[in-house]
């Protein structure tokens, strides 16, 4: 005897969708409206058999015909907006569910939804509201959990993003989207450690990435892979990258590992994405994948497309407050000013900025610190912390309660000196806590927001006429915007023997990170040793992978990976300035060049052969070689960097004379620490003063 299917073609639908047949479904729903087209539940059940396929475009058709026949069901606008969130299409989704909400108010699943998509829609502080409603109704409710946890963490309210992450995952240990986000705001409070548990176990939970993974599946891969990323576990997070890659191919997806291939030396697949992005028109979904940090060391990507990356970036936190912003102050005794960081510790920026938070005149300025660095006792640290009047944590307070915070101290100018670069929180800035807020040093180039009046730069990086790729009005110093004083002490130098260095050969040197390293600097350095013998090239430690790499990359081009040799770490500035007078000759990188390293080679007396490029990342070099006197090491070709570069490994003699310039660049205007914040502080007199004065932000030259 033959089982018969269920009587009512509804009854069948839906036991199609519980096994799971939706193309079966979708063909059994289409029969069905043709007999009955008025049906509002066949349109229904057709756009969820659609859904289930993802063939969203032809679902949301069926699920609007749903809707029409019957707008009084809350269900059909929720599926409608879910299908409307799959398709990008935000403000139509959030409609779709506040009609939802208002035929059942008390459904806790569409609430978070509306938060979910308010936050795609980057208004973080109306999600926050509607989720905290959900959480009433359901304090245990898992998604809801979540997507708050990621709501607080936009805000920068790192505390209680962690506490509904920790309730999350104590629900659901294993839970991929709790440990994945988890480690995420672990990651942004410079919890490395633990960051790194949290993406392991949410990598885990996830299991292998197998081509025609689901794309949800995808997303949180990379969640966790940008996780181990941001906590230097590069080559771990390569590996997931690569996994996501084989399962789908998305430019967006390489964007977004793009800086950890570099770290990683993949070079291969690097050069295939800066290919693609040369001269492109980025779409929405890839100008969101890509950091403005990323934008800055590749090579295809131009001054106008950085100032795109950067601007979409600044977007995503919101449009900048009004009603909170920092009127003028009355003209006080002194000026003063904030600098903002999270990076008031063993730090690059540290160790430039140093002698200009010491060296501020106290008469004329009152200097505060508005710090959110990890917390590490070392000795900078220490050192940092005793050179200004006033320094204030803003560790556990939220964006906008650190901007009032800021706003308390009353100070006329405050200076971010992080920019888009690793934990930033530059964004704390656009409630415009003070009348004059400047960026300077941390990141190279314009961070693209509509808050920041004024970029600290010189005549070198950015030269007249290239204002229009920069949001700020640009302060140009007289020599270089950036600041050195006299470096520690050196110490014991050592032998060569000692760091492994041949006691006759010439010795390149590059101190730079891996991901500077490009394959085309790569290949004119190799052509150097190839020329010159005996000779070495002197790298910085890097990782294990990025050795085997560089190694490899050698052979292939003739080259001994012998003569390619790693310094390892060491403890204390002085120790590491004392070796590296045991180079002879330091060489760029491209087009994210030497900038602290640069002047570092500088004051020890070693020669930097410069390759300037047209973004500010890429001249650098040139700002500083020109304010040390040494503008003619500066070249602007592959092919004239290599022969400069061979002109004096080649010549003894020559480089000896060019040691004994170097040598005397200690008293150029590079290393006058105290001119420079003279030129700094007028700066600063000359932007408050307009702002006093009702003025808008304008170009201003420090002569």
């Amino acid at each position: 005897m033959t089982q018969r299917g269920p009587a009512n073609p509804i009854q069948e639908l839906m036991a199609l969708h519980a096994m799971g047949r939706f193309a079966e479904m979708e063909v059994r729903a289409r029969a069905a409206i043709k007999t009955a087209s008025s049906s509002a539940i066949l349109h229904e059940m057709l756009g969820i058999a659609l859904c289930a396929q993802r063939r969203f475009e032809e679902a949301l058709v069926s699920l609007r015909k749903a809707v029409v026949r019957q707008p009084q069901d809350a269900q059909f606008h929720e599926n409608l907006a879910l299908c409307q969130r799959q398709l990008k299409q935000y403000e139509a989704a959030a409609e779709s569910l506040r009609k939802s909400l208002q035929l059942r108010p008390a459904s806790v699943e569409t609430l978070a939804a509306l938060g979910s998509v308010l936050r795609s829609l980057q208004r973080p502080a109306e999600a926050e509201p509607v989720l905290r409603q959900a959480l009433t109704l359901n304090p245990r409710h898992l998604q809801t959990l979540c997507v708050l946890g990621n709501v607080l963490s936009n805000l920068g309210n790192y505390v209680e993003a962690e506490t509904c992450f920790r309730t999350a995952i104590a629900l659901d240990p294993a839970n991929p989207v709790a440990l994945a986000n988890f480690g995420n705001v672990l990651a942004s409070t410079g919890r490395q450690a633990e960051a790194c548990s949290a993406a392991e176990g949410a990598l885990e939970a996830i299991g292998t990435i197998n081509p025609g993974a689901a794309p949800e599946v995808c997303e949180l891969a990379m969640i966790a892979a940008n996780v181990l990323a941001g906590v230097e576990k590069s080559a771990a997070a390569a590996q997931i990258y690569l996994q996501v890659a084989r399962a789908r191919k998305s430019l967006a997806d390489a964007l977004s590992s793009y800086s950890t291939m570099r770290q990683v030396c993949a070079w291969a697949i690097t050069a295939e994405t800066d290919a693609q992005c040369r001269n492109r028109h980025f779409s929405q979904g890839e100008l969101d994948a890509i950091s403005p940090f990323t934008s800055t060391m590749m090579a295809t990507m131009t001054a106008p497309q950085q100032l795109q990356v950067a601007r979409n970036y600044s977007q995503r936190f919101g449009a900048p407050s009004v009603q909170s912003a920092a009127q003028p102050h009355p003209a006080q005794d002194r000026i003063r000013v904030g600098y903002v960081s999270g990076d008031l510790r063993e730090h690059a920026v540290s160790r430039l900025t140093l002698p200009v938070f010491e060296n501020h005149d106290r008469a004329g300025f009152e200097v505060f610190a508005y710090d959110y660095s990890p917390p590490t006792p070392d000795d900078l640290r220490r050192r940092v912390e005793g050179a200004f009047d006033h320094m204030v944590s803003l560790h556990c307070l939220s964006d906008m309660a650190a901007a009032q915070r800021i706003a308390a101290d009353s100070c006329d100018v405050v200076v971010d000196c992080t920019g888009w670069t690793q934990r930033t929180r530059s964004q704390i800035l656009r409630f415009r806590p003070a009348p004059v807020q400047i960026q300077w040093l941390g990141y190279p180039g314009t961070l693209g927001a509509p808050w920041c009046d004024y970029i600290v730069a010189d005549s070198v990086l950015i030269r007249p006429g290239e204002e229009q790729f920069y949001t700020e009005k640009i302060i140009r110093m007289p020599f270089t915007y950036q600041p050195n004083g006299a470096r520690d002490a050196a110490g014991d130098r050592g032998t060569r023997a000692e760091h492994g260095l041949p006691g006759e050969a010439l010795v390149f040197c590059s101190f730079n990170q891996a991901y500077k390293i490009t394959p085309d600097v790569f290949d004119k350095w190799m052509q150097l040793l190839a020329q010159v013998e005996p000779s070495v090239l002197w790298l910085s430690g890097l990782s294990e992978e990025a050795r085997e790499v560089l190694r490899r990359e050698a052979e292939s081009r003739g080259v001994s990976g012998e003569r390619l040799v790693f310094a390892p770490f060491v403890a204390g500035h002085d120790r590491h300035l004392a070796r590296l007078t045991h180079a002879d000759l330091a060489l760029d990188c491209f087009p994210y060049g030497s900038h602290t390293t640069g002047s570092d080679a500088l004051w020890a007396g070693v020669p930097l052969i410069g390759l300037a490029g047209d973004t500010f990342a890429a001249r650098v070099s040139a700002s500083i070689l020109t304010a040390a006197g040494l503008g003619d090491l500066v070249t602007t070709s592959l092919a004239d960097y290599h022969a400069l570069a061979l002109r004096y490994a080649s010549d003894r003699q020559l480089l000896a004379v060019l040691k004994a310039r170097v040598a005397g660049c200690r008293t150029s205007p590079l290393f006058d620490s105290k001119r420079f914040v003279r030129d700094l502080e007028e700066a600063y007199a000359v932007v408050v003063a307009r702002s006093r004065d009702g003025l808008a932000p304008d170009h201003i030259a420090v002569s």
